[in-house]
Formats: structure tokens, sequence, C-alpha cells
């Protein structure tokens, strides 16, 4: 029996990735970067920021210029989002993009046939030495726009003079000013080169907030400063939320209060009232508030650090008996787990050996497995050092349910971390756990990431504002 070749083989159509058919809000993107040479887009993970930054180079090709695009990223997401996403798209597939790192990184970033070329941000000051020499980059796309908020840093110094030898600067976050109105200047600058905000960060401070008697440390802002830097900005950057735009599920936070044993809260207190604990024969002093803090976050935890070399001791396991209830009732649904401190996923992992574990540090070649495996739904508990994580990672397929097992103060790194599951693509219901040690600080926390939202929040209600018919 014959069988016509013709009939047995598929269309080559077949294979193609599918259109990008971009939401309303991504066309709109699209417009807003094509149209704004010093633009950003603030809008929460998990909305394509990446794909519709493809569009707008196209669009900008379309018109007429090479638009050849240079994007700084953390470099997991270099490696993973960057190096992936336009290969899902039929629009974006011919897309010559390489990942500046390793050895091969000169040839990579000096070789024209690349339309996009991605670098980490910790090679910013030889990134900056060969593009002093002279570049053929049309855009500056700054993922995670938020790596450039410290001014002082060598990064930003080095990067600084070449700013001006772009002529498109975007930038892309969903958490600009999480931790307070003074992360905004160095982005801005990124972007206008001091338009907005001024150029200089003393005057910026000077300007917009003030500090309070004996407390050299912090900076405070007054209401109506607040609203002036507000409108300053507002012109500058598209924000949604993706509950404007997407149909996501609902999120619950649910708060699962730790009783600490009798010892180890006397240890807490002892700590927290003498900053002197005595353990095992060794005494552990604070020896300022953030050395502090961090001890009652390791104490509230169960364990703490006894000396320079990261040697730990157990204090309690009140935390570790509050993850295994929480896993029982969730009978085998997967858990994404947010850690903080070495020596918790040490303790979860001799508890639960069978434990998957993201950490800082590890490669893509060692991460993208255990990616993959979490989102087939087979991985019943996921650790993932909350910093390590928080960027980068498309982990809504695989499970619905975070739990915090210790507090982070970072508000962009806790938004962020969520929203590795709460994101596009997500079908279920998104729940939050919080293992918080009664009257500890881990309360306190959870009380000012509150705080620190409002800040953020009042600078999102004025760009959605200014954008508003």
């Amino acid at each position: 029996m014959s069988i016509s070749s013709s009939a047995s083989l598929p269309s080559a159509s077949l294979f193609l990735p599918p259109e990008w058919t971009p939401h309303d809000y991504q066309a709109r993107g699209v417009d807003w970067l094509v149209t704004h040479p010093e633009g950003a887009l603030f809008w929460p993970p998990g909305l394509g920021k990446t794909s519709t930054s493809h569009a707008a180079r196209l669009k900008l090709v379309s018109y007429g210029y090479r638009a050849r695009m240079l994007v700084l990223a953390p470099l997991r997401v270099a490696q993973t989002t960057w190096m992936r996403e336009h290969k899902r798209w039929a629009q974006f597939m011919n897309l010559r993009v390489g990942l500046a790192h390793g050895v091969d990184k000169l040839e990579i970033l000096m070789n024209p046939r690349y339309d996009v070329v991605v670098v980490n941000y910790d090679a910013i000051p030889w990134l900056a030495a060969q593009l002093a020499k002279g570049h053929e980059f049309d855009i500056l796309l700054f993922d995670e726009l938020t790596k450039v908020k410290h001014t002082n840093t060598k990064r930003f110094k080095t990067l600084k003079p070449l700013l001006p030898t772009f002529t498109f600067r975007w930038g892309l976050t969903g958490t600009p000013a999480a931790n307070g109105l003074l992360d905004l200047f160095g982005q801005m600058y990124a972007l206008d080169l001091g338009y907005r905000l001024g150029k200089y960060i003393t005057h910026y401070r000077l300007n917009y907030f003030y500090q309070k008697p004996r407390d050299e440390f912090n900076w405070h802002i007054l209401p109506e400063k607040a609203e002036q830097i507000h409108r300053k900005v507002a012109d500058l950057a598209m924000y949604i939320q993706a509950e404007e735009v997407l149909k996501l599920p609902d999120i619950v936070h649910v708060d699962l209060p730790v009783t600490l044993p009798p010892k180890a809260w006397d240890q807490y207190k002892s700590l927290e009232v003498l900053a002197l604990m005595e353990l095992q024969e060794q005494t552990i002093t604070a020896a300022n508030a953030g050395v502090l803090t961090s001890k009652l976050r390791q104490v509230a935890g169960g364990a703490i650090y006894i000396n320079a070399e990261k040697e730990w001791e157990e204090v309690h396991t009140a935390k570790l008996d509050a993850l295994d209830d929480l896993l029982e009732e969730l009978a085998g649904e997967p858990l994404l787990l947010a850690y903080n401190f070495t020596h918790e996923v040490e303790r979860i992992k001799q508890k639960y050996p069978n434990a998957l574990v993201i950490k800082g540090g590890m490669s893509d070649k060692h991460v993208l497995p255990i990616i993959d495996a979490w989102n087939s739904g087979s991985v019943p508990l996921l650790c993932v050092q909350c910093d390590a994580a928080a960027h980068g990672l498309n982990l809504q397929f695989g499970g619905s349910k975070l739990c915090w097992f210790s507090q982070t103060y970072n508000l962009e790194v806790y938004l962020q971390l969520i929203a590795r599951l709460y994101r596009q693509g997500q079908a279920n219901v998104v729940m939050v756990y919080h293992l918080l040690a009664e009257k500890t600080v881990d309360f306190t926390i959870r009380k000012v990431l509150g705080t620190k939202g409002i800040t953020q929040d009042a600078l999102f209600a004025a760009l959605r504002h200014e954008l508003l018919p």
C-alpha cells in the first residue's frame, strides 16, 4: 500500500508560534513608548511588558529607525524572559536577541546583527567602558527600573555619562516607589536626565523631604510635597492595575499566628529588651537596630546565626510545626514557600528532604528544570529565597498557594514574589499565607508593609488620574 507524502505532511504553519494579539492596554502601551522617548510602563508583573516592548521597537522600525535596543535586566530575567519571550510569537520570532554574558559577551554586544542585546545590571561597569568607545543602540531599556534607584552606586555613576547617547530611554517596573518616594529620583534621572526631579539627589531630598530630631537615617515627606512629586512625574509613565485589564481570580491573605514556646519567648524578649541573648553559652549582641531586627526575625522563625561563619542554632520548631499543619491541610497541593535566611531552608530541607529550592547564585541551567517541574504541578513544596525569586519567574501554572515562612521589609520583593503566582494565566484563587510569631517583629513587619504601600498607592493614583480622559 502506498501513502501519499503530500497527504501525510502537516502544514508548516502548524509549527509556527501564534500571532501576538495585544490586549487594548498593550496596544496603548506600544503607542505610549513610541511617543515617549523618556517613557515608562508601571505595570504589575504578568501583563506582558516584554512583548509590548518588542512591539514598540518594531513600530519604531516601521517609522524608519534602526531601533537597535539594549536591555538592562537582572540576570535571571535576562536568561529566562528575554531569551524566551520573542520565540513565543510569530511577529517576534525572527528577532535576533543576544545575551551579552559569559566569554562571548563583547562579540554579542558589538555585533550589529543582533536587534536586541540583553545585559545583566551587574555588568554595567564593563558595559559602560565598551559603550564609551561608541555604539549603535537607539534604545536603552531598563527592565526592573528600580535597579538604578540608588545614584551613589558604581553602576549608576558609570552609566550616567552615557545616558544622553540613547535616543529612547524606557523603563519597566511594577513597583517604582515600593519603599518610598526617595527611590524615584534615580529612576527618573535614568529616563529624563534630571528634567523632572532635578539633577542632584541632595537637592531632591532638601526640596521635598525632612528629618526628625535624633533620626539622622530616615527621611520623611509631607503630603503636599508628595503631591508635588506625583504631578512632576505623572506624564512620564503609563500605569495600570492588573484588575483593570484582566479577569484575575481573587487573592486572599491569611495570617497564621504561631505561639512561641516559653523558653523561646523568654529568649526573644531578652534580645528585644536587653539586646542580649544567651544561647548555649554564647552571647549574641545586637550592635545596632538593623542587626537587632535581623536577629529578632531569626528567633521568630526558629533559629539564629551564632557567629560570623554563619553557624546557627535552633531555638524552636513552632513555625516548622505550623508549616507541617498547613501542608497536611493542603493534602499534596503545591505550595510555594518564601524564606529569607539560609538556616530556614536548611531546617525545612531536614524536615522535607524532597522539597525543591531556588536560591541566590543558582545558574539558569539549574533553575529552569525546577521551574518546569513546578509548572507541571508535580512539586508539593518549592522553597524560594525571596530576593532571588522575586523577579523573572513565571510560576502561575504550577500552583496558587504561597506561604511566607519569614517576613520581608521590602515591599517591592513582597509584591513581586506574590506576582509570581498572581498573574496572567493563573486559573485559581491565590492564597497567601503568613506564618507570624505572636507578639513579635513578624506582626510589625506586616504593618510596615501596609504603610509603605500607601506611599506607592498615592503615586499610582496620580498616574491613573493623568491617564484618565
